[in-house]
């Protein structure tokens, strides 16, 4: 029996060293971004320079959340309450293949707005993403900044997600002449925050021949918590695009909102009573008065991962769309359908002029 109660005592001795070893770790290599860094303009590869002074009055964007490559219609992910926590290769590689050829066929588009793109993650076998859709976009240039960079996430115990390096990324068909990722508010909670992600915007402006300034901003706001992260996050972005739009420029924010648009009804889609409150909010319709949301609501944009994809059992729901400022007037705005096979979110393209 001493010898038991010896064993056990050794087992949960072992538990808390390695438990209060992992937190030390997260603690001292934690990523720590300044609230404003600038962020490297990466030239296009096809070695034509893309003009700094634009033109044009009307552009297209696109914006979709890759899921970095690990969550196609085959999976079931944990943290939604499935089991899967890393993808199998093959599912990934399948799913970067397929990414890389919507965007090549996609490449025309002016604004590319990706999020959940994996640079070097255990998660996604160390591919490196921003570099492989920069290869099939070789007439943009791109930015790319880190939203999350955690050493080592030893999340769940029994497979632990590993290392995790990812951000977003904006392909363009002209040349910012600022590009900054401004850090916003996030999580609190100890020792969660520690392996976390540290969310931001990725904002570039672009000089237009009239004088103003197109601002255009990359976003990916906070998902698993109960709306006051979030809202502390968009007020930041709230300031931030009141004040240009007071300047005159053209704004428009893109990308994913985790939150449904405000008179989407969350019920559309639904093919059970669905409970979690993560898909059943609805975005401000008064966050700021006179500014647009855009989407498109015949086509979802979003899954939840609880089980592999199935049209006829899984809750779907519109999390990505793009906000502008009353000064810019949609053209067209649409979702597409993809059935879900790369990635747990589909894209969404728009169409914008801006107005005198």
């Amino acid at each position: 029996m001493k010898q038991l109660f010896l064993f056990i005592g050794i087992l949960l001795i072992s538990a808390m060293l390695y438990v209060g070893g992992m937190i030390l770790f997260g603690i001292a290599t934690k990523f720590r971004p300044a609230p404003i860094e600038q962020v490297a303009i990466v030239k296009p590869e096809s070695g034509t320079p893309n003009p700094d002074l634009v033109s044009d009055s009307t552009f297209t964007f696109l914006t979709w959340n890759l899921g970095y490559g690990g969550l196609g219609k085959e999976v079931d992910f944990f943290y939604d309450g499935g089991k899967m926590v890393t993808s199998p290769k093959a599912h990934v590689e399948k799913n970067v293949a397929g990414i890389k050829n919507f965007l090549t066929e996609n490449k025309d588009v002016d604004f590319i707005m990706l999020q959940e793109v994996d640079r070097d993650s255990k998660r996604s076998w160390k591919i490196d993403e921003a570099n492989e859709f920069a290869k099939v976009l070789p007439e943009h240039d791109y930015a790319f900044t880190v939203n999350y960079d955690v050493k080592y996430l030893p999340f769940p115990f029994t497979d632990p997600i590993g290392k995790v390096y990812g951000g977003i990324q904006t392909f363009s068909k002209f040349t910012p002449v600022e590009c900054n990722r401004i850090a916003l508010p996030g999580i609190t909670d100890f020792p969660r925050k520690t392996f976390y992600l540290e969310r931001c915007l990725l904002m570039q402006r672009y000089k237009l021949a009239n004088g103003k300034d197109l601002v255009v901003i990359n976003t990916h706001f906070e998902a698993y918590d109960d709306g006051s992260v979030k809202k502390k996050q968009m007020a930041l972005a709230k300031k931030i695009l009141e004040a240009e739009y007071a300047k005159g420029n053209y704004v428009i924010l893109g990308g994913d909102w985790n939150i449904a648009p405000p008179s989407f009804n969350v019920h559309t889609w639904e093919k059970v009573p669905e409970h979690d409150p993560l898909y059943l909010m609805n975005n401000d319709a008064n966050y700021i008065p006179g500014w647009k949301y855009s989407y498109d609501s015949t086509t979802p944009t979003n899954r939840k991962n609880n089980f592999a994809f199935s049209p006829t059992k899984t809750f779907t729901t519109i999390i990505d769309y793009y906000f502008t400022s009353p000064n810019i007037e949609i053209e067209e705005v649409k979702g597409v359908p993809m059935g879900f096979d790369f990635s747990d979110h589909q894209p969404v393209k728009l169409k914008i002029k801006l107005m005198e």
